[in-house]
């Protein structure tokens, strides 16, 4: 094969497009190093608005795959840069995808099975890591040597605290009703995308079809599920099937009775370590069944500032014996949006306040002061609302002249309240509570706006001549053409 093209120590050659990623194209190439093949997609950098967004999905796929590593998920090999592209360089998977076997052959009930059980097999490390694919679809599944793996992660996303997206992405014929309709929805999304490919693999088509969007959700809540008369498919599948393609996300199966589910009692799952929720519901149960002080064992960490996985063990293992290592590792990654080497302690109180494991002492009094717990929960909360700024380019300005709000006004709760949720519609009642006492002036028994400016202005980026929003778009450092990222903080703080 003639390779015109060379990024690093990778040869490709620009003819030989083996795929279509959600936002690049790949590339089959070579590494001159270890002679091994492999995969290399390319995006461009940012020129317009549109690569603009293909470049944000790179560096989330970038990210996200940093974080997983399993046999059944397409393996992240390096990240370069040049003057003009951005490369991620992945496994090769000579076999090709799943799409590409639908059209050559009709699968057996089995080896569909089979299918499915190397994606939930990739897709636990996905629970564990709290990740969301977005994308579930037979391109995205790819063979090699007669191992599936998950790929393509360019809409994948991290959930937040408050478990809830709402972004309308992914591919419409497995895309499930909630993300369609724009509304809020969970990581049961991919259930409803598994239930399509698993019946797709089993039938050759799609249970709902329409190229159009609006007519095929129209189809999917009009026509009743069913199965044709072949070929034969057990019950067993079938139902399956049907508990994944429930239309309310609160009916469809959780992830944990999938993987117990019959279908596979043949070749079970070997379940992997708790995930955060499951560890916060068992530290939830062990402070009511045995009493215990929560605060105090708090009080015993709270003169670190920064903690290390072997500190969040440790402290683990102080409410339970039976914590390990894979617990604290799954809550550090959890909570390590930076991907540094350690976390604030601030992080973790922040994420025990809310999910319940402590709360204020003052909830029912607004305008009580911070006690040095809640400052810290606070610290965070704003750092967090500052990024969300930032990151999605929100005006200040903008949503105060929406709520009818002037820049020298004082303002009561209610007020303050509708502000921020405009900042984060995802803000608890005792987040909203926490941050009034932060602002609130016992002197005047009200918030003054210019104080909120103060915190939030600067990251609004606004023009102090007309009061308009205008954002800087943010520019990855260029390091020279062929040159390796050596570190990927430039990259995440766009992620």
């Amino acid at each position: 094969m003639y390779l015109d093209k060379r990024i690093e120590s990778y040869f490709y050659n620009t003819g030989h497009i083996i795929g279509k990623g959600s936002f690049g194209c790949v590339y089959k190439g070579i590494d001159q190093n270890t002679q091994k093949e492999v995969a290399i997609k390319i995006v461009k950098k940012a020129k317009s608005q549109e690569e603009a967004y293909s470049q944000k999905t790179f560096i989330n796929e970038m990210t996200i795959l940093k974080k997983l590593r399993s046999k059944n998920i397409v393996r992240l090999v390096d990240v370069c840069e040049s003057q003009s592209n951005y490369y991620l360089v992945q496994e090769l998977c000579k076999q090709g995808d799943l799409k590409r076997i639908l059209k050559q052959k009709q699968l057996e009930e089995q080896e569909a099975i089979k299918i499915l059980h190397d994606i939930l097999s990739g897709y636990q490390i996905l629970l564990k890591k709290e990740i969301v694919h977005r994308d579930i679809k037979p391109a995205n599944i790819l063979n090699c040597n007669g191992i599936f793996k998950l790929g393509d992660f360019g809409l994948a996303t991290q959930l937040s605290q408050q478990m809830m997206l709402n972004s309308r992405v992914g591919t419409p014929l497995y895309m499930s009703p909630q993300v369609q309709l724009n509304s809020n929805y969970t990581n049961k999304c991919d259930i409803w995308s598994i239930g399509i490919l698993f019946y797709e693999c089993l039938y050759g088509k799609t249970p709902w079809f329409h190229e159009k969007s609006s007519k095929l959700l129209k189809n999917i809540y009009e026509q009743p599920l069913s199965f044709p008369s072949t070929p034969f498919v057990s019950n067993i599948s079938k139902s399956f099937i049907k508990k994944c393609l429930e239309i309310n996300e609160s009916d469809r199966i959780d992830w944990i009775d999938i993987y117990n589910h019959n279908i596979f009692r043949q070749n079970p799952f070997k379940i992997q370590g708790c995930n955060p929720q499951q560890i916060i519901t068992k530290i939830r149960n062990i402070i009511k069944t045995r009493e215990l002080d929560i605060n105090q064992l708090i009080q015993n960490i709270t003169q670190q500032k920064i903690l290390k996985i072997s500190d969040l063990k440790v402290f683990l293992q102080s409410i339970d014996k039976q914590f390990k290592l894979e617990d604290a590792e799954s809550v550090f990654d959890k909570l390590n949006n930076q991907n540094e080497d350690s976390i604030s302690f601030e992080c973790l109180l922040l994420w025990f306040y809310q999910n319940d494991i402590i709360q204020s002492k003052n909830q029912d009094d607004i305008s009580a002061p911070l006690n040095l717990q809640e400052q810290s929960i606070v610290n965070n909360l704003l750092d967090c609302l500052i990024n969300h700024i930032r990151f999605n380019s929100i005006s200040i300005i903008q949503i105060l002249k929406e709520l009818n709000v002037y820049q020298n006004e004082a303002i009561q709760f209610r007020k303050f309240e509708q502000i921020l949720l405009k900042i984060n519609f995802q803000l608890s009642k005792t987040d909203l509570t926490l941050l009034f006492r932060k602002f609130y002036d016992e002197k005047s028994g009200f918030i003054k706006i210019q104080d909120i400016l103060k915190v939030f202005y600067e990251e609004s980026e606004l023009d102090d001549t007309d009061d308009e929003f205008s954002a800087s778009p943010v520019q990855i450092p260029i390091k020279g053409p062929g040159l390796k990222l050596q570190s990927f903080k430039n990259l995440e703080r766009l992620s």
